[in-house]
């Protein structure tokens, strides 16, 4: 695996990649499969990205390298049950474990994978870490419901859209920033800086994720598109649009119309402005730690997803 994003902090990969190969053994051998599998697709690996970044200034400590692991293994747990919610078949090009072994075993597998990153928090010497990867899971697992419990709510708002999407993509990024400064020593400014940072940056990341499942292919995405509309789901795009033209407008999408067409152009800028907004927001609030070595990796990020934004928007 080899990324921009990733460069500077390639020591950091490489012991990350060797702590997660390792855990397959900590799992009973009918599931050693599966969690091979899930690791054999990595895609960024952006949380643990964040958390190198948050905790960057020297060699990899191993205590950094086993909190950025646990982080990841939260949220490979999350795509699993992601991918069993939204009926998926694919992820980063391959079968996804609901495709290859049903949603019961792999709503199961979801669960051991957060399990065994809580016993693996546990045995860090203080219970912080702990603590952040507990609350991580719990948010996360509760966006999903609030998400799931508005499917076909035709009448959510936009603050509940907001918070739906902090719970389930937001705390992760802000937990991973979070655990990454204090597992390195940092002091107190620096941690708020960089999990203030994590926060808008989640936010914005899932605007973005919600505008590729309506905008962009599958064969490009890697992963089955489309599912939000169809499950009832309603991302930024289309509240936005629900509020400009009516509710007519999402009966048409559901029944099958293309979003592109439907999808005015003011709701369409809008969305982007609003993606615009959390990005900087996030770029801000490095504002204060402007001297240390972790806004240098943690800015990659925010040009990265500004750039992909660029390359997504709808001309005209």
């Amino acid at each position: 695996m080899s990324s921009p994003l990733h460069t500077g902090l390639e020591a950091h990969f490489a012991a990350l990649e060797k702590f997660l190969a390792a855990q397959e053994l900590a799992f009973e051998p009918e599931v050693r499969p599966m969690v091979r599998d899930a690791l054999a697709h990595p895609g960024k690996r952006l949380r643990p990205l964040l958390a190198f970044a948050s905790g960057a200034g020297g060699p990899p400590p191993d205590a950094l390298v086993r909190g950025a692991g646990i982080i990841e293994l939260v949220h490979l747990a999350t795509l699993v049950h992601d991918d069993v919610l939204d009926g998926a078949d694919t992820r980063h090009g391959s079968d996804t474990p609901n495709h290859t072994h049903g949603a019961h075993a792999a709503v199961l597998f979801g669960d051991a994978l957060f399990a065994h990153a809580l016993v693996l928090a546990a045995d860090h010497p203080t219970p912080e870490l702990c603590r952040i990867v507990a609350r991580a899971s719990r948010e996360v697992c509760s966006g999903e419901v609030c998400q799931t419990f508005s499917r076909g709510h035709d009448d959510l708002s936009l603050e509940d859209y907001y918070r739906h999407i902090r719970l389930k993509t937001a705390e992760l990024f802000e937990g991973a920033c979070q655990a990454g400064a204090l597992l390195a020593g940092y002091p107190s400014e620096h941690i708020k800086s960089c999990s203030l940072f994590g926060r808008h940056l989640g936010i914005a990341y899932q605007i973005y994720d919600d505008l590729v499942d309506l905008l962009q292919d599958d064969t490009k995405a890697g992963k089955t598109l489309g599912t939000d509309a169809a499950s009832g789901k309603l991302t930024l795009p289309m509240l936005l649009e629900r509020d400009l033209s009516g509710k007519g407008f999402l009966t048409t999408l559901r029944a099958g119309g293309d979003a592109r067409q439907l999808i005015s152009a003011p709701a369409w800028r809008e969305c982007f402005r609003r993606l615009d907004a959390e990005i900087a927001a996030a770029e801000q609030a490095l504002e204060p730690i402007a001297g240390s070595p972790s806004p240098y990796f943690l800015l990659r990020l925010t040009a990265f997803l500004r750039e992909a934004a660029a390359r997504l928007a709808p001309k005209g």
